[in-house]
């Protein structure tokens, strides 16, 4: 496997470790907040709903863009900051928006990856490679979930936030730190 599919596969497992930590008590966090469970299920809506439509944009934008790597650090990035910004929800409204901004988040940097992952992948290995992005994904979205509720059982959502968006941004440095491997094939 080529490092630059290893450093992708991180960035990503990171992210989705980071995710998984708040997905499973999402709904029990907006209710403290003062929202419902119809709070819970639209503000999500909102997030994906914005990644779909803005990843259709921003798929265009990047694909004629030289600077590829940089909405790569830059979704990874917006990610953590929204992640961090739920320790100063307040009130249900604020969910929204902050559900607005990782959906732009996502959108900024997974059409970018996906086109890396299809850059640097072995195509004689393509079922194997995606099969450790699969596996991967679910096991550390798995490992996420687990963590994350028995985090908030014993020391509460502060701590399990900040744990997310400091594991998110790790996917940030990671691309940065290992910008030369990926980004080869856009010189």
């Amino acid at each position: 496997m080529r490092k630059a599919l290893v450093v992708l596969l991180a960035a990503a497992l990171f992210a989705n470790f980071a995710e998984g930590l708040y997905t499973p008590v999402y709904a029990v966090y907006v209710e403290k907040v003062g929202g419902n469970l119809a709070d819970a299920g639209l503000s999500w809506s909102v997030n994906l709903i914005v990644f779909g439509l803005v990843a259709m944009f921003f798929s265009h934008v990047e694909s004629g863009s030289r600077a590829k790597l940089g909405y790569l650090v830059a979704g990874y990035s917006l990610s953590a900051l929204a992640t961090a910004l739920f320790i100063a929800v307040s009130e249900p409204w604020m969910l929204y928006a902050v559900q607005l901004l990782r959906g732009i988040s996502w959108a900024m940097l997974s059409p970018v990856w996906d086109s890396f992952f299809s850059l640097f992948i072995d195509k004689r290995e393509a079922t194997v490679e995606w099969g450790y992005y699969e596996g991967g994904w679910s096991i550390a979205m798995g490992l996420g979930s687990a963590i994350g509720g028995i985090l908030v059982n014993s020391l509460g959502f502060v701590p399990m936030f900040i744990l997310s968006a400091v594991v998110n941004a790790l996917s940030a440095v990671l691309v940065v730190l290992f910008r030369s491997e990926l980004s080869i094939s856009y010189r």
